[in-house]
């Protein structure tokens, strides 16, 4: 062996000992696992609530089936968020250990009051990802939500996690906003937030105890409603389902959802759209902002209600032309109520600034009142490709056999 070689031996194995391995472990009987916390404000004190696994109830055969699977610990006489969640050593056996968070609950009264200071902390977290959703308690404090139990899901905040991402793919009346999302559209003057709502259907007092997993229709439950409105970062106030739909449309975020629209002789027609494609377009004309928002929609007749033949080529160019009414109506109602709040949830200031920055710049102080006055022009093409393995409703057949 050269004196080279030896050398570099000697050099490897000095710093192997310098290695130190997992410094930073924390072993599963230290911690206990956050899977969402909940913030509410009392006055100017807030109150944080965390929900942490119960490990040996959702272990594999090893549960007793006589303790929830989840705990939710409160604490609510300090003056920032950072204070309560370290004030829960007091309550909590063990270190509250967040890495895992999948749902931040905002009480209303405090995102009424203003979320900056919040989500300032949150970031700043070091143990925090930013993939959790964050909601708002509607008519409720985080801690209700928190407390109801899910006959479904063992964990209450995998059920509320899952449904979250369901309702935007399928329905299209909610929408999924993670930390980064959030704060993005704290700080860029051109869009203001919005985080959906969830409120609890049925006796709360219910809601916490073993009876409500044990019931086959459950006396609590917890349902996603309407998007919240924010003015910065203030909740302001709510868009209704269609409203709601409305926004997802003009910001791109249908996947699937389904039109009602009407049929001759009084009953529906619904449509289940299938694909869908937007574009917001800015411009400047004379100094003053424009809007223009393209919606292209493909759907598929998914129940005929009426005694009509949808086969012919007139059918279908009359539903295409209710369908691209009913959705367009649904975007003017949600832009309409934004503009009542002067909250640009649309992202339309940004439009405006990608498009000329030098208006914008000009505008952006007074965006507020730019935005209502803002003329919004909206176009939907709507398509219809499939009319159903059935062409012709038996209930057209039936209609005649009763004349």
């Amino acid at each position: 062996m050269t004196a080279t070689r030896a050398l570099k031996l000697v050099l490897i194995s000095l710093c192997a000992l310098l290695l130190t391995g997992c410094w930073n472990r924390k072993e599963l009987n230290e911690i206990s696992i956050a899977t969402a916390y909940g913030f509410d404000k009392n006055g100017d004190r807030y109150g944080v609530s965390v929900q942490i696994i119960n490990a040996t109830e959702i272990g594999s055969g090893k549960g007793t089936g006589s303790r929830v699977p989840v705990l939710t610990v409160r604490t609510n006489n300090e003056r920032s968020i950072f204070e309560s969640i370290r004030e829960m050593g007091t309550i909590a056996p063990r270190k509250i250990y967040s890495s895992h968070l999948r749902i931040l609950v905002i009480g209303e009264d405090l995102a009424r009051a203003g979320i900056a200071k919040v989500l300032d902390g949150l970031s700043r977290d070091h143990e925090l990802r930013t993939d959790f959703y964050i909601i708002v308690a509607r008519g409720a404090t985080a801690n209700q939500v928190l407390q109801i139990l899910t006959p479904l899901e063992k964990l209450p905040t995998d059920k509320m996690y899952t449904s979250l991402e369901t309702s935007q793919r399928n329905w299209g009346v909610s929408t999924k906003v993670d930390l980064h999302q959030l704060i993005y559209d704290l700080v860029d003057q051109g869009k203001d937030p919005v985080l959906t709502g969830i409120r609890i259907v049925g006796d709360p007092r219910i809601g916490g105890n073993r009876r409500n997993l044990n019931s086959v229709s459950a006396p609590a439950y917890l349902q996603y409603q309407g998007l919240g409105v924010f003015r910065k970062d203030k909740l302001v106030g709510w868009l209704n389902d269609k409203q709601s739909m409305g926004y997802n449309f003009i910001r791109g975020n249908i996947s699937s959802t389904i039109v009602r629209m009407p049929c001759t002789g009084g009953d529906d027609v619904e449509v289940e759209l299938i694909r869908t494609n937007h574009r917001i377009k800015g411009r400047v004309v004379n100094g003053e902002p424009r809007i223009d928002v393209t919606v292209q929609a493909e759907g598929n007749i998914g129940e005929v209600e009426c005694g009509m033949n949808i086969a012919t080529n007139e059918a279908i160019e009359l539903f295409e032309k209710e369908l691209s009414d009913q959705i367009e109506n649904m975007m003017k109602a949600a832009v309409a109520r934004a503009k009542y709040y002067k909250s640009d949830i649309f992202g339309f200031g940004s439009a405006i600034h990608r498009a000329d920055y030098r208006a914008w710049n000009r505008m952006k102080d007074r965006w507020a009142q730019e935005f209502a006055d803002l003329p919004v022009h909206i176009a939907v093409n709507a398509k219809i490709r499939r009319t159903g393995s059935v062409v012709e409703s038996f209930l057209e057949r039936m209609e005649e056999e009763s004349d």
